[in-house]
């Protein structure tokens, strides 16, 4: 209890030193016009387990990708009792990759609130994290993501990082107008691609201007895309085992198949085959519609029925012209004049092996070099989703910290 006293005031201490050097700008209101952020309904859904509060499922609107209005849906968790003088803040909460494009593998569609990550067997403590967050008197909003949902009428836009914040702001507008006893503050958490996503709200907040964005929270973001592929290629080719080496080709393959298959959304004309050979090319179509554990199943079949022999992403896959210029808007480690103004934390677990501590530290260090308000902690022994309980105390802490300002 001591020490985890101490290592909540030591990390108190930093968060404040960045509050403390921030220049506040309020938001103001909302000018006259029509939003095409627009709340439709919101119905009152069962309680989760395990989580304290009155729980409703909002059908509302978006800006999508293609700049027009596009249905959208997102979970509302409120604490149960009254609420604090001004509201209860917003907690804005982003999932990682729960599908390449089923929209039926949705957190709302999901007992655990995690599109069947933990139903199909990696147990995401999703769930567990939102609770934490009402537990601590924060309001949560959880977006489906655009193409994501029961009224989703268009494909899942993947690894798109506009899309990403958008779906969030969104969500955050519509639950205020569901609920009328929520502050305008908010904050972004995020894990995995959704702790790349809330990497992109900052830029775009202004877009909600009735609402005052205080911060982020990264939870192990995906970034870096090009890195990782490369990384996991040269493990694999350097496996002084089959296992081992398996795992390797079957990760690089599986970069190169989001990557695509987020592309291919944006970019109807997007020719898969200019960047993988036919072997990986013929997996994609099934790969899509599964929800995640089954998606990587699916590449790791395909790999092991060709071995070394399989035909995948070519050399320069990254390279393409189409390809680069994705991962240039979308990639926050390889995206022109990526800059944070606002505090963020970003936790990340040296034994996660689907976002690479080695990779991520150089990623986090390089806005920190800049001047941007970052913490970056790394927390010994955490894998993926093992991330989440272990950073707990300082997530939470950064929190209360943010909204105390």
């Amino acid at each position: 209890m001591h020490k985890s006293s101490r290592k909540a005031r030591v990390l108190g201490a930093g968060i404040a030193l960045l509050l403390g050097g921030q220049v506040g700008l309020p938001t103001t209101a909302a000018g006259a016009g029509s939003s095409p952020i627009a709340l439709k309904s919101a119905a009152k859904r069962p309680s989760v387990v395990g989580i304290d509060a009155d729980v409703r499922l909002l059908h509302h609107t978006m800006i999508g990708i293609g700049g027009k209005p596009v249905p959208a849906t997102s979970l509302l968790l409120t604490p149960r009792g009254s609420p604090p003088p001004g509201g209860w803040p917003i907690v804005a909460w982003e999932h990682g990759t729960t599908t390449p494009g089923q929209k039926a593998c949705a957190p709302s569609q999901t007992p655990e609130l995690d599109g069947g990550l933990t139903r199909d067997g990696f147990t995401s403590d999703y769930a567990w994290q939102i609770g934490q967050f009402i537990d601590a008197g924060f309001a949560v909003v959880a977006p489906d993501l655009e193409g994501l949902g029961p009224d989703a009428t268009t494909p899942y836009p993947y690894y798109n990082l506009s899309s990403l914040a958008r779906s969030l702001i969104a969500g955050v507008v519509a639950a205020r107008a569901a609920e009328p006893h929520l502050s305008n503050r908010w904050a972004a958490v995020g894990h995995s691609d959704g702790g790349h996503g809330v990497l992109g709200v900052e830029a775009l907040a202004h877009e909600a201007p009735g609402l005052v964005f205080a911060g982020t929270v990264a939870s192990a973001p995906y970034v870096a895309i090009k890195a990782h592929a490369a990384r996991f290629g040269a493990d694999g080719a350097a496996a002084s085992n089959d296992t081992a080496a398996h795992q390797g080709l079957m990760m690089q393959q599986f970069q190169g198949a989001l990557m695509a298959t987020g592309l291919k959304v944006v970019r109807p004309s997007f020719d898969p085959a200019s960047v993988m050979g036919p072997d990986l090319v013929s997996a994609l179509p099934r790969f899509r519609v599964l929800c995640s554990v089954a998606a990587i199943g699916s590449i790791d079949a395909a790999v092991r029925a060709r071995s070394k022999a399989f035909k995948g992403l070519t050399a320069g896959w990254a390279e393409q012209s189409e390809m680069r210029n994705f991962l240039a808007g979308n990639d926050p480690a390889v995206k022109h004049g990526f800059t944070l103004h606002r505090p963020v934390l970003i936790v990340q677990g040296d034994a996660d092996p689907f976002v690479l501590e080695a990779l991520q530290t150089p990623f986090a260090n390089k806005p920190k070099a800049s001047g941007a308000p970052l913490l970056y902690k790394v927390y010994q022994g955490a894998d993926h989703f093992s991330v989440i309980r272990r950073a707990n105390t300082d997530v939470l802490t950064f929190l209360h910290q943010l909204f105390a300002r």
